[in-house]
């Protein structure tokens, strides 16, 4: 039903492009300003050399609809998270795929990549972010206020954290 393939600037550009409209102003809160899809792909792309890994999400025919990217956050054993999407709508049961791909492969995976801690954070605007964040085996550590331009923004801190048992309920 989906695919991972290593980053590729052209498929990654397909997927930003066609930003779901949360995931482009969730991206816009983050970088503090209204952005295009040139520079969020900048954003993606200048990443690049501090990822841990990082995958295009295809569907099973192939279109690339889903960005996700481990970074380094600098200290020993951590990772970042980053994951940005197409209308999620459209690709809603392949984003169900990824859920299910995240939660079932992260444990492997930290261990294979010695990473005991993933971060990620979520704009608290976003209707659906905090919600896959749970659903993936993320626990909410606490609400940052005071981000964005006018200080206005809310994200929300949330952490994987290797062989704790998730909590999986739902606000």
């Amino acid at each position: 039903m989906i695919s991972l393939r290593p980053f590729d600037d052209f498929a990654a550009m397909e997927v930003i492009r066609h930003l779901d409209p949360f995931d482009q102003l969730e991206a816009e809160a983050t970088r503090g300003a209204r952005s295009s899809h040139l520079a969020i792909w900048a954003d993606w792309r200048a990443m690049q050399g501090a990822t841990v890994k990082s995958w295009v999400v295809n569907t099973g025919a192939g279109t690339p609809f889903a960005l996700v990217a481990l970074g380094h956050t600098g200290q020993g054993g951590v990772a970042q998270a980053a994951m940005l999407a197409r209308d999620h709508r459209r690709f809603r049961r392949e984003l169900v795929a990824v859920a299910v791909a995240i939660r079932t492969n992260m444990p492997g995976l930290c261990d294979d990549l010695g990473i005991h801690r993933i971060e990620a954070r979520a704009w608290a605007g976003h209707p659906r972010a905090s919600t896959f964040l749970r659903l993936v085996g993320f626990q909410h550590e606490t609400d940052m206020p005071g981000f964005g331009p006018d200080g206005t923004e809310t994200f929300r801190q949330f952490a994987y954290v290797a062989g704790a048992v998730p909590d999986l309920e739902i606000e």
